[in-house]
């Protein structure tokens, strides 16, 4: 008990990667810390892929990082494989995605907890002890009552939840588990709005019934990588990822058993995600496809489980069985857990403070999917921030707050509180006005310090930071020589212009560590295009209050995503800032100012030539999204 009278200082409602991270940060910030699962065995579970990072993804897991949270050195000494995505392009759309080993990055996460004696209790928390605004602690499903000083709420897609295989419908969990009941009524009844999302996931099959010979290998990188900047990168040359297609057949069965399915017939009533939806949407909303690559993953050296990426899926099992004789590779695999959906309540996330406090208790944080977010990365942000807060609350000391220019988890916090949440959020790119300077590369130079600020951040690391900011300073110095009377940071800018070719005039430059001459190069390429990302961004904000066209049919527009389309079509909001307000990425607000500009949108012009609409928005998206990665190429 601690001094104060409490069983805890911060309890964590939930084992997953949100309620991992949460349970870190604060024991690590010196907080009584405890963590309620329903499921002992079952810490940082992966129900749905066995990966860490992608687009956007990675960038969070190098800021969680950089602020001493423990998901990169995880992913870093659980994997099996890592690719650098989108290897073609720069260094701001560049991505890294490991493919982990299940049940070894749960057994990390595990001991992790026992080292830093966070104290784990199984039960299921049944409500949420609140007095005169204040929260107390939380009772249990069996009456039992643990009091606490702040409470996290890390509750994942248990609040209810429901799965769905065919006309089965079955009261569970992820894989099976037991859902939480009561909770959500509890959270209800003390004022809070609750929504109904809904997300999927693919079947497991035998790995022993897969024809591997018919299937493309998919290699890992071939360069040193790492999550952690405190790891040590290296090379993937093991491969455990291969991929293949459905074809017309496949999608055939779908259209065959289309009534069958709980997503088409009115069973389901959550949201589910747009940028991870089911086969059988795919099919249905994509008629012209002729195929979808499908992706096939070891879960674990511990199982014969394979995932197949890109195959979420609620159809009924023979059906499933069906569709996989059609696909190369898979006509004799045997399922080990079908595919299914599953529907949860989640908390508006526009309830939460940017502390990640529940506004209207006092002591009550919430992260993860709870917060109507979707994957483990999100998740793990949000967990660290509520977990931190959550003990600089009790330190009466200024809580860890990220805007949107200093990381993607600003981008994360900022999007939940303050627009309208209808799907399952996920992280992407294109949420970012900024992301050409939030690398993954620099991670550690943009967060570091802010981590150290609040404690989190290790001697070690910190005085790794140091030393790299130290050399970065001496780098840039470099840059500044002249060559041919101009600057080698202006020469950088040139096409086909690389820092090694200035190792002669500049001997101190070849003693430089590769990742700092990586990063002073990638700066001296970028820095026109972030400045010019900078002004644009600026400029969104001056035009918040600019009044959008009447009478456009937005579904004729070309050159925005159809989320956009979508949030326009149902809300018709009259500015600029009502549109951001709704859902409206900035990089698609920048691209309705562009063709403003330049005339060529208004209720005439909104469908009348495409051509023409491409010219006025396609310059505009390209600089903001592509001219820095084309910079980074030097062409």
């Amino acid at each position: 008990m601690t001094k104060h009278g409490f069983d805890f200082d911060v309890l964590v409602v939930g084992s997953g990667h949100a309620g991992c991270e949460a349970a870190f940060a604060a024991a690590r910030l010196g907080m009584d810390t405890g963590m309620v699962t329903m499921d002992v065995g079952n810490i940082a579970g992966m129900p749905c892929n066995p990966a860490i990072g992608g687009p956007g993804k990675a960038q969070i897991v190098a800021e969680i990082d950089a602020l001493g949270g423990e998901m990169a050195l995880a992913a870093d000494n659980t994997a099996v494989e890592m690719r650098v995505l989108n290897a073609s392009k720069g260094p701001a759309v560049q991505s890294l995605r490991a493919q982990i080993d299940k049940h070894a990055y749960a057994a990390y996460m595990g001991k992790k907890l026992r080292e830093l004696g966070i104290r784990i209790i199984e039960g299921m928390v049944a409500e949420v002890l609140v007095d005169q605004g204040r929260v107390l602690g939380v009772t249990l499903g069996d009456g039992s009552r643990i009091r606490s000083r702040t409470v996290v709420l890390c509750t994942g897609v248990y609040l209810e939840s429901r799965i769905f295989i065919g006309d089965e419908i079955i009261e569970s969990g992820p894989m099976g588990e037991p859902n939480a009941k009561g909770l959500s009524s509890c959270l209800a009844q003390l004022g809070f709005r609750l929504g109904r999302f809904k997300t999927g996931t693919s079947p497991r099959i035998l790995k022993q019934s897969i024809d591997w010979d018919l299937l493309v290998p998919e290699k890992g990188a071939d360069k040193p990588v790492a999550f952690s900047f405190m790891s040590v990168p290296k090379t993937w040359n093991k491969t455990v990822c291969y991929s293949t297609y459905t074809d017309e057949r496949a999608h055939e069965v779908i259209r065959d058993n289309i009534d069958r399915a709980p997503l088409f017939d009115g069973s389901i009533r959550g949201v589910g995600p747009r940028y991870c939806p089911s086969i059988e949407d795919k099919v249905m909303r994509f008629p012209d496809r002729k195929r979808h690559q499908l992706y096939l993953e070891i879960e674990s050296e511990e199982s014969d489980d394979v995932y197949i990426l890109g195959l979420s899926t609620s159809l009924p099992e023979d059906v499933q069985y069906l569709m996989l004789s059609t696909i190369p590779g898979l006509s004799r695999a045997k399922i080990t857990r079908p595919g299914y959906a599953i529907e949860y309540d989640f908390m508006v996330p526009s309830q939460l403070s940017i502390t990640f406090e529940v506004q209207g208790v006092d002591g009550l944080f919430a992260a993860g999917q709870i917060n109507g977010t979707s994957g483990y990365e999100e998740a793990a942000a949000q967990g660290l921030l509520a977990g931190v807060n959550a003990a600089m609350k009790l330190r009466g000391e200024e809580p860890l707050v990220l805007g949107r220019k200093e990381a993607y988890i600003g981008v994360l916090l900022d999007d939940l509180v303050s627009t309208v949440i209808e799907e399952p959020y996920r992280m992407l790119t294109s949420r970012a006005e900024h992301r050409l300077y939030l690398r993954h590369s620099n991670a550690d130079m943009r967060l570091t310090p802010a981590g150290r600020r609040v404690g989190l951040v290790s001697d070690e690391r910190w005085r790794a930071y140091c030393r790299k900011a130290e050399l970065m300073e001496k780098g840039r110095a470099m840059l500044e020589a002249k060559v041919s009377g101009k600057a080698i940071k202006d020469w950088l800018r040139s096409p086909g212009k690389y820092i090694d070719d200035f190792f002669d005039q500049v001997p101190g430059l070849r003693g430089l560590p590769q990742e700092v001459l990586s990063e002073i190069e990638i700066e001296a390429k970028y820095a026109g295009f972030i400045e010019r990302q900078d002004r644009e961004a600026r400029r969104l904000e001056r035009y918040l209050d600019k009044r959008l066209p009447e009478g456009i049919d937005w579904r004729k527009v070309r050159s925005l995503s159809r989320e956009t389309i979508d949030k326009l079509v149902r809300y018709r909001p009259a500015t600029i800032g009502k549109a951001l307000s709704v859902g409206v990425s900035p990089s698609d607000a920048m691209v309705i100012l562009a063709m403003m500009r330049s005339g060529r949108l208004g209720p005439r012009a909104a469908g009348g030539n495409e051509e023409r609409d491409k010219l006025a928005a396609g310059a505009h998206r390209a600089e903001m999204q592509e001219e820095g990665d084309r910079g980074q190429a030097g062409s």
